[in-house]
């Protein structure tokens, strides 16, 4: 039976690396230490900052000018924050949340062409630290502007990361029920 329990392991491992976006929302709160983000991508600079908890990872970045010569690809942020390239000369905010532990299991992006649009927040204001917190909500309401994705192989990689402890759990029952059954019952 040892391949059942290591199944059913899996199987909580998954439950529990889902169970982490709702966890997020229940448990956020502001956010406030920062870690400045500069990313060049060819003739665009971007400038930010990244927020992170235990849940939730908060990258928010806009434009701040052309470059005159294309640069090489300087500063790193994870794929499913990676903003896209703006139109020639239109300012752009993005923002990315990821949710989930410890990889990400959902993520969002925003993108504001715009100022008179409210959310991301321009970079160089979002030092309240309740960006986040609007982000999760905003992904796990029904926010349109939100792109979302299930990050299926982050997913995967968490259910197994909390599989190993479940794993473990029910060997150690395991054991004490087969040591509770070869052991004679005493007689009174």
């Amino acid at each position: 039976m040892p391949g059942r329990r290591a199944l059913i392991a899996l199987l909580l491992g998954a439950v529990s690396a889902v169970a982490t976006v709702p966890y997020a929302q229940m448990t956020m709160s502001a956010i406030h230490e920062s870690t400045d983000v500069l990313l060049l991508r060819g003739t665009t600079a971007w400038s930010g900052s990244e927020r992170r908890s235990a849940c939730i990872r908060w990258i928010n970045v806009e434009t701040v000018g052309p470059l005159v010569n294309a640069s090489e690809v300087i500063g790193v942020v994870p794929e499913w924050a990676e903003p896209a390239p703006p139109i020639e000369g239109v300012h752009v905010r993005a923002a990315a949340v990821g949710i989930g532990w410890p990889l990400p299991v959902v993520t969002a992006v925003w993108r504001a062409d715009r100022g008179d649009e409210g959310f991301p927040p321009p970079a160089e204001r979002d030092t309240s630290g309740e960006s986040p917190k609007e982000a999760v909500r905003r992904v796990m309401g029904d926010d349109p502007h939100a792109s979302r994705r299930v990050m299926l192989p982050h997913a995967l990689f968490d259910a197994v990361v909390f599989a190993l402890p479940w794993w473990v759990l029910l060997e150690v029952i395991a054991w004490l029920k087969a040591r509770r059954v070869s052991q004679p019952a005493s007689v009174a």
